[in-house]
């Protein structure tokens, strides 16, 4: 490509993008892993945008303001490692990545409930205390490798089933994975 028309390309690109900068939401510095919205005081984004914000208008999710935790944000927050069988009564598996409640308070979250949502529409509500509680992890990485859309990813809430016998019985319903997006009422 000749300098000219790099030129040109990168002026439309600019004028592209400041044009419709203020029609798209404000996004974290990196690619989004988990939004959180709901009751919650710390804030990076907008409200939903059907046209830009295809999976949460797939999933029919709405919300006027969130907090967007993109991986260097995620792996900011102090980190944990659990080993612990997944599925219930499988291999011993290790997880890693930032308590739940380390995600809820970055996030300034004040509700007493949560609902977890995975890309697939499956989501589960669950009362926020039951989750600090027990230890819950949203892990970004198993035995070491980051999860990927397509597995288990980009996150999976985990519990230290293994360490904590008060948990040995505990089912899989609560080990969503494929989190993409928390509320918090």
């Amino acid at each position: 490509m000749e300098m000219f028309e790099q030129i040109r390309l990168a002026a439309a690109v600019a004028v592209f993008s400041i044009a419709c900068g203020s029609a798209l939401p404000a996004f974290a510095d990196g690619p989004v892993m988990v939004t959180v919205s709901g009751a919650v005081a710390n804030t990076n984004r907008g409200p939903v945008d059907p046209d830009y914000d295809k999976l949460f208008a797939f999933n029919s999710t709405e919300f006027e303001s969130a907090m967007e935790f993109d991986l260097g944000a995620l792996n900011a927050l102090p980190q944990v490692t659990v080993r612990t069988d997944f599925p219930r009564g499988g291999e011993i598996v290790e997880f890693s990545g930032p308590l739940l409640a380390d995600v809820m308070a970055a996030a300034g979250a004040e509700g007493e409930t949560v609902t977890i949502s995975a890309m697939d529409g499956y989501a589960i509500d669950v009362p926020m205390s039951e989750l600090v509680d027990k230890g819950a992890v949203l892990a970004l990485s198993r035995d070491g490798k980051p999860f990927g859309i397509g597995n288990f990813g980009p996150a999976q809430v985990v519990f230290p089933r293994s360490d904590n016998p008060d948990l040995s019985e505990m089912p899989d319903d609560w080990w969503i994975w494929q989190i993409y997006y928390i509320s918090v009422q």
